[in-house]
């Protein structure tokens, strides 16, 4: 009996001895060794646009019931990929699962190299015009050390991501979305009124619409003088602890579109209490979304 316990006091022993080599021998691993994190059903490829020259990757990620029935999807694109993919393809598909949403295949254009080059290529797609950056009061300066490369961009999504993405995956016909943060929201507002109709739903949160001096709100003005009828159906945000840089454009815009009375346009728009110009993100998903995919949207 006692030549037993030894036993197992000596097997016990030898276990916890190895446990912090076998720990050490783990952080030894090399980084590029080690298996990334991935979202289920996604995939990832990158497109090289012909119209501006800049390779996208583009993130694509797929409902469960993808894979078992033949139904088409409504596609949402995202942009900020790069910094927001994860966390808005999680919480839609819980939304999904809690029938608050209907399965959605999100696609969404992010950017090479890391967060260096992310910003720089937000600076250059969402922007409409071109402001040097001398131009700039000096915080923004290395912000944005090129920019105008808005209709370009356009380009690429109209004629480039979205012909492959509905060349390649089952899509539901004319059912699209766009979404976007801060300058993305910028560029929102910016394809709404440069390419209407080319997007079912849009949603634009914290919308830097002070670029230029408020060149949305000119362009807004300008599309009024020749359109009676926007169908789209629109959600938009900012937070109530943002900058006024922020919310005075914003509700300049909103009122606007209120007074037009656009034929088929359904907005809503909404100020979120509490909310600062980044934990505002994730209500794309959990308000967003909703709002554009709910029935009775006024």
């Amino acid at each position: 009996m006692k030549n037993y316990k030894q036993k197992i006091f000596l097997v016990l022993f030898i276990c916890l001895a190895i446990v912090p080599f076998l720990q050490l021998k783990a952080q030894d691993k090399p980084i590029d060794k080690i298996t990334p994190v991935t979202i289920h059903r996604s995939q990832v490829m990158n497109i090289t646009s012909k119209i501006n020259g800049v390779t996208y990757p583009i993130f694509i990620a797929l409902p469960g019931s993808y894979f078992t029935t033949e139904k088409t999807y409504p596609v949402v694109y995202i942009l900020d990929a790069y910094s927001s993919f994860g966390i808005m393809v999680q919480m839609a598909r819980l939304l999904a699962f809690d029938k608050e949403l209907p399965e959605v295949i999100i696609v969404g254009i992010s950017s090479e190299g890391g967060s260096k080059e992310f910003n720089y290529g937000r600076a250059r797609d969402f922007t409409p015009t071109q402001i040097l950056p001398e131009k700039l009061p000096e915080e923004f300066r290395s912000t944005f050390p090129i920019s105008g490369g808005a209709d370009k961009f356009l380009g690429f999504i109209k004629d480039e991501l979205i012909p492959y993405v509905e060349s390649n995956y089952r899509f539901s016909p004319g059912d699209r979305t766009l979404e976007g943060h801060s300058l993305g929201g910028l560029f929102v507002f910016y394809s709404l009124f440069k390419e209407p109709g080319l997007f079912k739903r849009y949603i634009a949160i914290s919308p830097a619409l002070l670029w230029n001096d408020g060149l949305l709100l000119k362009d807004e003005e300008k599309f009024s003088k020749d359109h009676k009828s926007l169908e789209s159906i629109i959600y938009t945000a900012v937070g109530s602890l943002e900058s006024e840089f922020f919310k005075k454009p914003w509700e300049q815009l909103i009122g606007n579109l209120k007074s037009r009375q656009y034929n088929g346009m359904k907005l809503k728009a909404e100020i979120a209490e509490g909310e600062t110009h980044y934990t505002i993100i994730p209500y794309i998903v959990t308000h967003g979304l909703k709002s554009v995919f709910s029935e009775g949207l006024k």
